[in-house]
């Protein structure tokens, strides 16, 4: 167990998000802007526990509700958990490095199974802690009861992921399911972005659906409850410490619990000792079609096209095959339009009191609106914003090309406007669907693809500022990089530029169109002449 401990600490420091070779002087800013988005939305999900606790306790039932925070975390690892078995424990950089050192299967497992726990913290945070103190705030709980929450945060985790790697082990070791490691990627990616939204989808309408005729199926033998704690025997073991965290049955609960994990920690490692590293082998190589291409396929693909065109086809096509990329570049786009119906659609009368309020707002606040929404919308998308920064060690590719620096950047520019106007078409068809006029529609349409093109460049002159391209993998380079958040407050910046003079000033229809296309028509040409220069000449001094 000792070389489990010392190599999982290893790998902790190792592949540590908080890591880095040189430490900047706005290091500090990412932290510090996580860790206040991460209170703001604690206190929205303890605010709806202190709701939801007072709803359950007119029937004397508000038991019920740890027994679902645990089982909805316990599920949310579980799902997310298979993801990141394979990713961690097949298909990681790794695994070949250490299969050759001294080490049983069961050690290596250990080591990258505390990994994974400590990264399920995270999760955890965001799920599981919130209802805990909102349950402490309401309850008047004790000592025995913050002791039971912190030891049940720490190894909770522990079985719904321990199943979710007995399954993985089971099918890699006689399957060869997850051995394409792109195709996994994007797949896995896509249904954790399904499951995630489809959580948040499930959970709004419940809240719209919670009232006093309900509550009492909540503790029924059939209820969600109690099949998740059927379905991850032993949660249900530490949800009744909690709630008996005053007596002695507590404590005996609170040992079942224990003892569930253990066991769950026991199995695992048995399964891996005898099934990973059969499993594991072969899950480096790669394999290839070797089909034989015809004199006029090869004539097509070789075919001569504009630099612009060609290079920007480029861009789409990395940014298309790579999952990272795909995963928080393009799919953004067309999350926001899908999220903004489905939560009108479950909250009960929302969707007919958005109606009723879009109906008394004049055309030009309604443009101004929609044009706000597509510069917000544009700034999540981070082609722009890491466009440099996924270079990496290759920008050298830039410089020896025989095209100049300025197109390759017009190119990039133009790859970070497509996804986006993708998207805006759905965004402006939930806009009509909520009531908005389509000419108002269309007009938001075109003024909001303009406002995209600013944001488009706003985001690759902070990517050309401070790049970042010292990076292990590509993950690096988008989901850690301060750059894509400065993109997404610079958005917030311009949509508020380009509606609140509107909303303030009471603009006619006429004079807010006017003022909306000026401002960004003029924001954009200066925009990218400095792209033509200071940029073109940074790029140039920067080592490839």
């Amino acid at each position: 167990m000792r070389k489990v401990f010392l190599l999982a600490k290893t790998l902790l420091k190792g592949g540590s998000a908080l890591t880095t070779k040189r430490k900047s002087k706005s290091a500090w800013v990412l932290p510090v802007v996580l860790g206040i988005s991460f209170m703001v939305f604690a206190f929205s999900i303890i605010m709806v526990t202190l709701e939801i606790y007072d709803a359950l306790a007119t029937a004397g039932m508000q038991h019920v509700l740890l027994n679902m925070a645990v089982g909805a975390t316990s599920v949310v690892i579980f799902f997310f958990g298979i993801i990141y078995v394979v990713s961690t424990m097949y298909h990681a950089d790794d695994i070949e490095m250490l299969m050759a050192l001294p080490l049983r299967a069961w050690q290596i497992l250990g080591a990258k199974f505390i990994t994974l726990i400590v990264y399920e913290y995270i999760m955890e945070a965001f799920i599981l802690l919130p209802i805990l103190v909102g349950f402490a705030i309401k309850a008047g709980t004790g000592g025995p009861y913050v002791i039971y929450s912190v030891l049940m945060f720490a190894i909770l985790a522990v079985i719904a992921l321990a199943m979710a790697a007995v399954i993985v082990m089971v099918v890699m070791r006689f399957t060869g399911i997850g051995k394409n490691k792109q195709a996994f990627k994007f797949v896995g990616g896509l249904i954790a972005v399904a499951l995630a939204v489809g959580l948040n989808i499930l959970v709004q309408s419940g809240m719209a659906a919670l009232d006093s005729n309900q509550i009492a199926a909540l503790a029924a033998p059939s209820s969600a409850a109690v099949t998740i704690g059927n379905i991850f025997p032993g949660t249900g073991f530490g949800a009744n410490a909690l709630v008996l965290s005053n007596t002695w049955a507590g404590l005996g609960q609170f040992a079942l619990f224990l003892l569930s994990c253990a066991a769950a920690a026991a199995v695992f490692l048995g399964v891996g000792q005898l099934a990973y590293f059969k499993g594991v082998v072969g899950v480096s190589e790669t394999s290839a079609k070797r089909k034989a291409i015809s004199q006029s396929d090869l004539s097509r693909q070789t075919k001569r096209a504009a630099k612009l065109a060609a290079y920007t086809r480029k861009e789409i096509r990395l940014i298309v095959r790579s999952p990272i990329a795909f995963m928080n570049c393009v799919l953004m786009n067309f999350l926001w339009p899908v999220i903004i119906i489905a939560y009108m659609f479950t909250r009960g009368g929302s969707f007919a009191q958005v109606r009723a309020v879009i109906s008394g707002m004049d055309d030009a606040l309604l443009i101004a609106i929609i044009v706000a929404v597509c510069a917000f919308v544009a700034s999540t998308t981070a082609i722009t914003s890491t466009a440099i920064s996924r270079e990496g060690k290759s920008l050298y590719f830039m410089k020896y090309i025989p095209m100049d620096m300025a197109r390759q950047l017009r190119a990039k520019i133009i790859s970070g406007l497509i996804f986006p106007a993708a998207g805006f078409i759905l965004l402006i068809a939930a806009a009509i669907v909520l009531g908005v006029g389509v000419l108002p529609a269309l007009v938001g349409l075109a003024l909001g693809l303009l406002a995209s093109a600013v944001i488009a460049v706003i985001g690759l002159l902070i990517d050309v500022a401070r790049p970042k391209r010292d990076w292990v993998n590509e993950q690096q380079a988008i989901k850690q990089n301060l750059n894509v958040v400065l993109h997404m407050l610079c958005g917030i910046g311009v949509a508020a530029v380009v509606a609140l003079p509107v909303i303030l000033l009471g603009m006619p229809l006429g004079a807010a169109i006017a003022y909306i296309a000026v401002a960004l028509a003029v924001g954009l040409v200066l925009l990218l002449r400095r792209v033509q220069t200071a940029s073109v000449r940074r790029i140039q001094r920067m080592d490839a």
